[in-house]
């Protein structure tokens, strides 16, 4: 079996880090994995006189098939190199080792949108772990978003969850996901100004800086194996898909076009995702689209957390999008920045991250605190603890803040007034 290299060593004039995990810098298609905490000076955990007494979580799908939009460079990459198997099939000399598979050919066999095999471990092993961590919690009910990946990934969270009786045990209340039902979970659906280009076109700027470069390198090194190759900056491209994709469905050691890049390539393509994520579903949209459409987040979250007493379920479980948790730090003025070029250079000092934010099965846990009678509330954002005192509240070593004051801050009390559909909502979104 093919497992690449993808620990690299850093100099360290240009990093902080004395390796390079490339698994996780691939932006929102990284698999699930756990940051630091942000900032990495808080405390992990919770504060030793608290106990968790109501909790929200939101649930990304797991690792997936590519979608429709990413499909074709990874065909065109495939095409370009099964059109030409009498020039890969027999180098003149020595192969450099990273692309020694070359020699065998590579084709594409990737499908599209279904959750693979590594998303359903990450939605099961979730499962697990929230039933385990918080025995005191509870719900038989899963608000799911109506995509096929998003439903079977609810399903392996279940099984995880409840185990084997889970169609039993447990409700899956599937919303729909379309441009006449209202969501929080796909928000941008009914938004009908919403566009997907927002980001995409940031992404083709940033495009032209960096792929040729990749291209180029990748050239230079194989003609003298290879005379007459040719990659485009488009088959780069394919390349870092396929590196992310063979990842994402075939499990970390099995993709190996990992072992092409150098990690500050790696890095480009990082920020790639970061400009689209941010461009489309955050605070790159056009009449504040980010923060209206993350606001309905914002008002289930705030009106779960803020009821008392045993007569509802205590936790609330919800499987969505990357896309529903960047709007939703959005609305709230978390990871936010002043500057964010399209053309770059990216800044290693940049608050929205991607890869930290929104890996395959993210997860956005809030936690409601009973600190001795006081409310507090915490983001637990992928296993780690993310400061709320951004929000405009002030926050202990652990980032959390009390409930009184998250709820009276002036993005939640903005987010609050927002209706689908009503003045603010209509300005924002028509057409």
């Amino acid at each position: 079996m093919f497992k690449p290299a993808v620990l690299f060593t850093l100099a360290a004039a240009t990093s902080a880090y004395s390796t390079f995990d490339l698994y996780q810098h691939l932006g929102n298609l990284s698999p699930y994995f756990s940051p630091e905490n942000t900032p990495s000076s808080l405390l992990s955990g919770i504060p030793e006189t608290c106990s968790v007494d109501r909790a929200f979580l939101i649930h990304r799908h797991g690792s997936r098939q590519p979608i429709s939009g990413e499909i074709d460079v990874l065909r065109a990459l495939s095409y370009y190199i099964n059109n030409n198997t009498a020039l890969f099939s027999k180098p003149r000399g020595n192969t450099p080792s990273e692309f020694a598979f070359l020699t065998k050919g590579w084709k594409s066999t990737f499908t599209i949108n279904d959750l693979s095999a590594p998303g359903r471990m990450e939605c099961f092993d979730h499962g697990v772990a929230l039933r385990l961590a918080y025995p005191n919690l509870y719900t038989d009910t899963l608000l799911v978003g109506g995509q096929d990946r998003v439903v079977e990934s609810a399903q392996w969270f279940a099984q995880g969850y409840y185990g084997r009786y889970a169609n039993q045990t447990a409700t899956l209340d599937i919303i729909g996901e379309n441009n006449s039902t209202v969501s929080w979970i796909t928000p941008s659906d009914t938004c009908d100004s919403w566009e997907y280009s927002s980001g995409n076109d940031l992404v083709t700027q940033w495009g032209t800086v960096y792929l040729p470069r990749i291209a180029s390198r990748i050239n230079t090194l194989l003609k003298p194996t290879y005379p007459g190759v040719n990659f485009t900056a488009s088959n780069a491209h394919g390349m870092l898909y396929a590196c992310a994709y063979g990842t994402a469905v075939y499990g970390k050691g099995n993709a190996p076009w990992c072992g092409v890049f150098q990690p500050q390539e790696i890095l480009d393509f990082e920020y790639e995702l970061d400009l689209l994520m941010r461009g489309a579903f955050g605070y790159g949209l056009p009449n504040n689209q980010g923060p209206v459409n993350g606001a309905l987040l914002v008002s289930n979250l705030t009106a779960f957390m803020q009821v008392n007493g045993s007569a509802t379920a205590n936790l609330s479980i919800n499987f969505a999008h990357d896309t529903t948790i960047d709007f939703g730090l959005t609305a709230l003025g978390l990871a936010n920045d002043t500057h964010f070029p399209a053309t770059g250079p990216p800044s290693p000092y940049r608050q929205w991250r991607t890869s930290n934010q929104v890996p395959f099965a993210a997860q956005m846990l809030w936690k409601r605190l009973d600190c001795a009678g006081e409310k507090r509330i915490q983001l637990v954002l992928n296993d780690a603890n993310f400061d709320l005192s951004p929000i405009g509240c002030m926050s202990d070593l652990y980032g959390t803040c009390a409930m009184s004051e998250f709820v009276t801050t002036a993005n939640v009390q903005t987010a609050l007034g927002i209706v689908d559909g009503d003045a603010v909502w209509n300005a924002s979104c028509s057409a």
